[in-house]
């Protein structure tokens, strides 16, 4: 009996036995987190390149020819107020070139810590070193004064009244050579400096002498001068009698009519839209050109 009973106690200790042996464990395994990629920073825009312009606030239509020239780029144009002592003082950015407007002085020039590209509006001598588009205004007063002689219903001598800032002018010394050419039938003749009377009441006198058939066309120096015969003349009702400026000042080639026929000057739409191609030539690391910007004849309506 105590022979079974050992038996029996043997047995189920090799049946424990086995069992265990027959266990799988399993390792409980932590996952790994998910890798997250950093997300890389977004380049910031870089600036655009600029070109600012100095002492073109009154030029209006320079302007607008440096703006028609940009308007398909990526240039940015930033017009500057007082002049030259503004470029003075601008400091030195990357990626900005200058224009000047020059009607001063060329000496006047500072020293700008950007590159400069400069429009000398009134012909002055800019120094070769310095990257400049030269209006050549010398040849208004002969382009005017050629355009009033061979004007299509004009007879030679050319029945006129010239008016003239001083006896020592180029375009008076111009109308002289015509006269003595017989050319020019000079009716009346005034100089602004010498005046003993204003300009205005000097024309409505001057004008209601002539009834028409009598004058045909008025020779003016300047365009503040042509711009007041234009309106006497409009005044008197009289459309008979065609006016043709030596100068664009006083905004004349905006003022043209059937009375201001003919203004001769600067393309200053031309100008700006030049000196923003020679200005983008120096932001991309080019080099300027210097040029000579010729007087055009701006007719009303078109050239006749």
């Amino acid at each position: 009996m105590k022979r079974r009973f050992a038996l029996l106690i043997i047995s189920l200790i090799l049946m424990l036995s086995a069992c265990a042996e027959g266990v799988t464990t399993v390792a409980t395994q932590t996952p790994e987190p998910a890798a997250s990629a950093t997300p890389a920073p977004s380049p910031s825009p870089s600036a655009p390149p600029v070109i600012a312009v100095f002492g073109a606030e009154d030029a209006a239509v320079f302007q607008d020819g440096i703006r028609s020239a940009a308007k398909e780029g990526e240039i940015k144009i930033l017009l500057v107020s007082g002049g030259l002592d503004a470029l003075a003082a601008y400091p030195q950015q990357d990626a900005t070139v200058a224009i000047v407007y020059l009607t001063d002085a060329p000496e006047a020039l500072p020293q700008p810590q950007i590159p400069v590209y400069v429009f000398a509006a009134d012909g002055q001598g800019v120094s070769v070193r310095i990257p400049h588009l030269t209006y050549a205004n010398a040849g208004e007063a002969e382009h005017a004064l050629d355009n009033a002689l061979t004007y299509p219903p004009h007879l030679s001598p050319v029945r006129m009244i010239g008016l003239f800032s001083s006896e020592s002018s180029r375009a008076y010394a111009l109308w002289s050579d015509a006269k003595a050419m017989g050319r020019v039938f000079a009716k009346m003749e005034f100089f602004l400096d010498t005046a003993e009377e204003p300009l205005a009441s000097w024309l409505m006198d001057a004008f209601s002498r002539y009834y028409p058939g009598m004058l045909d066309a008025v020779y003016a120096e300047t365009g503040a001068l042509a711009i007041a015969a234009a309106e006497t003349l409009a005044s008197f009702g009289r459309d008979d009698i065609e006016v043709f400026s030596a100068g664009t000042d006083s905004a004349a080639a905006q003022k043209l009519s059937s009375i201001l026929i003919c203004v001769v000057g600067a393309n200053e739409k031309d100008a700006g839209a030049r000196c923003y191609a020679e200005a983008a030539m120096l932001l991309t690391g080019g080099a300027a050109q210097n040029g000579v910007l010729l007087p055009e004849s701006f007719w009303y309506p078109d050239n006749p």
